[in-house]
């Protein structure tokens, strides 16, 4: 990008925050583009991470939804996926570019009044999980392509039904958003009505994705963390011609990607996200979330 673009980053509770920091405004990943306004922060945090910003000499200070006329572009990254709506919409309205970090929302109802606002505002609306990109993803799709079509599908990681950040929807839109890669990241995917099965350690939807005409069958299995903490994605993926599989890894600076395919959007160089890519996962993960009936248990160790 040749212009610079300040950014406001609102939501300061998840790690997230840190590592967008850090490639911004420390590390300064991508030139021209900073972070220059922190907000929906307590004090203390908001202090924690403008002074990392001013040792490598860039600015920033407090802020809110007041900013979208001293903002270019906004990064939303509570994290709850409940508060991302309020938090967004103000800049959404006023037709900035906004980066809502997963889970995209909580409700159905939440992401689809986002992509309506988006839509009569001119707003560029993006949201993902890492895991999108995660080279592992993109090596496991080419290996099962040469051996021929995608007929089934499983992708397992950490993800709790009673987490007290959204249940599943915090962890599982990373299983979603990697069968999404694996499959090709079609903007015609369209996901089935899932059949929930439940386990003491896991929970497992099967659910049909539709994608360029043909069906996959999915298996989606959400492992309890606090009964496997050290639990990794991984991905199985079955072909007409063979089977491969293999770990999901995704490095220490999983947002980079991220936030690379971000300001593509804004600069116009990569399409914008459709609704059925924003609000598709939502319902997929909200109807797997409403089939549990589970007692709470410890939360998960995983931070992302």
């Amino acid at each position: 990008m040749t212009q610079t673009v300040r950014l406001a980053l609102v939501g300061l509770d998840s790690s997230h925050a840190d590592q967008h920091v850090r490639l911004l405004n420390v590390e300064q990943r991508f030139p021209g583009v900073r972070i220059t306004v922190l907000a929906d922060g307590d004090p203390g945090r908001v202090a924690e991470l403008a002074a990392r910003s001013a040792a490598a000499g860039v600015a920033v200070r407090a802020g809110g939804p007041d900013d979208v006329a001293s903002v270019d572009a906004v990064v939303v990254a509570h994290r709850a996926g409940r508060l991302h709506h309020a938090a967004a919409l103000p800049f959404v309205r006023a037709g900035l570019p906004v980066l809502v970090d997963k889970p995209f929302t909580a409700s159905v109802a939440d992401a689809e009044d986002l992509v309506t606002a988006a839509r009569v505002n001119g707003s560029v609306l993006s949201s993902c999980s890492a895991l999108r990109f995660v080279p592992d993803v993109a090596r496991l799709r080419a290996a099962a392509l040469a051996q021929g079509a995608i007929t089934t599908l499983t992708v397992s990681g950490p993800a709790d039904p009673v987490s007290p950040h959204d249940g599943l929807h915090f962890l599982g839109i990373h299983l979603v958003e990697a069968a999404r890669s694996l499959l090709g990241s079609d903007a015609d995917l369209t996901w089935g009505e899932p059949a929930v099965g439940h386990e003491d350690d896991a929970v497992t939807a099967t659910v049909t994705a539709t994608t360029g005409g043909r069906d996959v069958v999915v298996r989606l299995r959400c492992v309890d963390p606090a009964a496997h903490p050290t639990q990794p994605f991984h991905a199985t993926v079955t072909t007409t011609g063979g089977t491969v599989e293999g770990d999901l890894d995704v490095g220490p600076d999983y947002l980079a990607p991220v936030l690379a395919h971000f300001l593509a959007q804004v600069a116009g160089t990569t399409v914008p996200d459709t609704r059925t890519q924003l609000v598709g996962p939502v319902a997929l993960l909200a109807a797997m979330q409403a089939s549990v009936r589970a007692p709470s248990r410890a939360g998960s160790a995983h931070p992302a």
